[in-house]
């Protein structure tokens, strides 16, 4: 096999080779030159066994980083029990991230490894870049010593979380977080150390987890503030929030069954039908150059199922909700959805609804900021905000029905 960086003629392609000749890892070799791993590497190099006793112990005394970036990836969720070993995941494009970790780690008995699996879903060879450790090593680790702090360890934690799990979106900063007390305790630190707001989310995340999202972009802007010189220090973590990238539109397509009837319509519409409704929600923003995404589909569906179309399918919408009762139709219906969804999707730029292949409608709502100062549209409230004291006109309706509305003052 030649090697394709500096020609060189091999027995067999490894790391320690394509280490001296350009510093890449085979993973990184593979994705650079746009080769499957199956041709590159040996039967023998894919699935081999770890053995735990290669894997040094925990040091008697754990750095305050370290214990610190191991408190971050707790609040993450992405420390993972295999076996024997404790496994911290990454992914090939933040190799220098995972890297800068182990420095710290290593204290636990952490070691980088590169290990190459046959995958039997995709029927091919994949990579998985993590680092390791003893599962014993960290058993102990779990008490008193990962405890929330206070400054600059809670930071140290946050920023690492940060660092791994956090996007940003139209200038909100979102967090996943799998336990609700560790994000009510983020939230909690937060408020009382630097005064920034943080909400949580309900986004049906895997594990019953929940999203925190700054309250503001002002909160955002604070918070990174806050941990500017902490996320400058990680390797292209401040310069992933901060980028200039291309902006685009993502559009996820949902469908629902639903009847519905418009009150005092003059033709058939009056009467109670049926039929499925197509909807489109665009979400427009820049590219995060660590994911290559705008925004994650898979979230993005689970948001639109959970807020829309899990309480509007094979419903009558006139009975869902007090705001659709008197006019259940598409430019209502519109307005509706983009409220239930923009505290979820700040990026959001349009709402397209079909009720046929013929009649639709699209709608392009308050930002979230704008929301936030204007609250609710006035259309969706009218039934609700009805105040009987305030219109005298009322009593004619008694007048007409053989008695006297009486007016409390």
């Amino acid at each position: 096999m030649q090697c394709l960086e500096c020609g060189t003629e091999l027995q067999r392609l490894e790391n320690e080779h394509l280490f001296s000749c350009c510093g890449l890892t085979l993973h990184e070799y593979a994705l650079r030159h746009h080769m499957p791993l199956d041709l590159i590497l040996s039967p023998d190099q894919i699935n081999v066994a770890d053995r735990v006793m290669d894997y040094a112990r925990a040091s008697a005394c754990p750095g305050e980083t370290a214990r610190s970036l191991l408190q971050g990836f707790r609040l993450a969720g992405l420390l993972k029990d295999e076996g024997e070993f404790t496994v911290l995941p990454g992914d090939v494009r933040r190799l220098d991230l995972l890297l800068w970790n182990l420095q710290y780690l290593k204290d636990f008995g952490f070691r980088f490894r590169q290990e190459y699996r046959f995958d039997t879903a995709t029927n091919r060879v994949v990579a998985d870049n993590r680092l390791k450790a003893r599962r014993s090593n960290l058993a102990r680790q779990y008490g008193m010593e990962l405890s929330l702090v206070p400054p600059p360890d809670f930071l140290m934690a946050l920023a690492g979380c940060i660092a791994q799990v956090g996007e940003l979106h139209a200038g909100y900063l979102f967090i996943p977080v799998p336990g609700r007390r560790d994000a009510q305790e983020i939230i909690g630190s937060l408020k009382r150390l630097r005064n920034i707001s943080m909400v949580m989310l309900e986004t049906g995340e895997p594990g019953g987890g929940v999203m925190l999202r700054s309250h503001r972009r002002a909160d955002s802007d604070r918070l990174f503030e806050s941990l500017r010189e902490l996320l400058q220090m990680m390797p292209g973590v401040w310069e992933r929030f901060h980028v200039t990238t291309p902006e685009v539109t993502v559009v996820k397509e949902l469908v629902f069954d639903s009847a519905h009837f418009i009150t005092d319509h003059p033709a058939k519409c009056s009467n109670l039908h049926g039929g499925r409704y197509t909807l489109q929600v665009k979400v427009a923003g820049r590219i995060d150059p660590v994911t290559g995404c705008v925004i994650d589909y898979g979230y993005l569906k689970r948001v639109v199922n959970q807020r829309v179309v899990d309480r509007f399918d094979h419903h009558n919408l006139n009975f869902v909700a007090s705001e659709l009762a008197w006019r259940s139709s598409t430019e209502m219906l519109c307005v509706y959805i983009w409220e239930q969804l923009i505290d979820y999707l700040p990026g959001m730029a349009e709402l397209q609804l079909y009720e046929t292949q013929q009649s639709w409608c699209h709608y392009s709502g308050p930002d979230l900021k704008s929301y936030q100062a204007s609250g609710s549209s006035f259309l969706l409230h009218h039934f609700d905000e009805l105040d009987v004291r305030s219109l005298q006109l009322r009593e004619q309706i008694m007048d007409g029905q053989g008695g006297r509305l009486s007016v409390v003052a």
